[in-house]
């Protein structure tokens, strides 16, 4: 099953996250949006690490798998937060 939610964060930017479960977990993840990451590549590393989340989803848990990329690769989120990501997913598993 393939869920998207899309939605311009008060204060912020435009995001938009697709995601793909299978056998009850979180198989694929895709951020996009006119924000920005600083480095841009770090986003393909956020998508990973919430590979794998079993559902019921915890959008509190995703927020800090969110972080701990951020900060092990010194990376930083403009226009659009952990937490708007984290919620988005969220929305998108309910």
């Amino acid at each position: 099953m393939i869920n998207e939610n899309k939605r311009k964060v008060e204060g912020g930017k435009f995001a938009r996250i697709g995601i793909e479960i299978t056998d009850n977990s979180i198989s694929s993840v895709k951020i996009t949006g006119d924000f920005f990451l600083h480095p841009e590549n770090v986003l393909e590393k956020i998508e990973d690490a919430l590979k794998g989340t079993k559902l019921p989803f915890n959008a509190v848990e995703a927020e800090k798998k969110i972080v701990e990329v951020l900060e092990a690769e010194k990376a930083k989120l403009v226009g659009v937060s952990a937490k708007d990501i984290a919620e988005m997913i969220d929305e998108c598993v309910k």
